[in-house]
């Protein structure tokens, strides 16, 4: 789930304005609720599981987005292809630069 969240949070903010003139909005309004909450909401949050899924969220799109810095779209996009080519959690967090080394084959990348 983590790849798949990190991917939408990379989306949306790739898009840009041209495709979704309310992006820097919309990006404002999740940052700001994820950092705004107090210590009762925060302690909600641990008990719900809430805060873990905004870390999940974080983690995926730094994943998403180091590998298509270092090794572009198309590489990144092998990811979907099977899954021998999705990035295991043998280490945490799984190193991108190590999964697009390897032409996105994620298993064998993130061993060892």
């Amino acid at each position: 789930m983590t790849l798949v969240e990190g991917h939408g949070d990379y989306v949306m903010d790739a898009v840009g304005p041209k495709v979704v003139p309310s992006v820097a909005e919309i990006r404002a309004a999740f940052n700001a609720r994820r950092g705004s909450a107090g210590r009762l909401e925060q302690t909600i949050r641990r008990m719900l599981g809430i805060e873990l899924k905004m870390k999940q969220y974080a983690q995926g799109s730094r994943f998403v987005a180091t590998v298509v810095a270092e090794a572009g779209m198309d590489t990144f996009n092998r990811v979907w292809t099977s899954p021998e080519t999705l990035p295991t959690r043998t280490r945490s967090p799984p190193p991108p630069s190590g999964w697009s080394a390897s032409g996105g084959n994620g298993a064998k990348a993130l061993e060892g």
